[in-house]
């Protein structure tokens, strides 16, 4: 969640322009869209959040809410791993011995197609045999 932060911008004193009343009344709607706020209760901040004209009117629309939390890194699965240096080099170079072998020989060298679809689905996986996670001993 994104969020608004109105200690972010200063002291209750400090004027709001449009663009702090659009990331208030956007925060407004991710708490709605959680569930946390009813039609009421977000129909009214969100037009209490496009009249404030300081920090200070901002600021109770969101004194019942969480707060904003750091996006955190994306979480992976396991089988959502980023291909290893060495498979994309070796990957690479299989694609480019082809591409010249094609272009010199006038053929092309399918026998390197299992290979390429097989690195592909290792590289993806990780490489190796793994055994799932549920079926270690303790």
């Amino acid at each position: 969640m994104t969020g608004f932060d109105p200690a972010v911008f200063g002291p209750p004193s400090v004027r709001v322009g449009t663009s702090e009343r659009e990331q208030a009344a956007a925060a407004l709607g991710e708490h709605f869209a959680a569930g946390r706020l009813d039609v009421t209760e977000y129909d009214d901040r969100v037009g209490r959040a496009y009249t404030a004209k300081t920090v200070a009117e901002l600021t109770p629309l969101f004194a019942d809410l969480p707060r904003p939390q750091p996006a955190a890194g994306r979480l992976t699965s396991p089988g959502s791993r980023s291909w290893p240096p060495m498979a994309v080099l070796i990957m690479g170079a299989v694609l480019l011995f082809a591409i010249v072998s094609a272009v010199t020989t006038h053929f092309f060298p399918f026998f390197l197609f299992p290979l390429i679809i097989i690195g592909i689905f290792r590289a993806r996986r990780g490489g190796g045999y793994r055994r799932s996670p549920r079926y270690h001993r303790m």
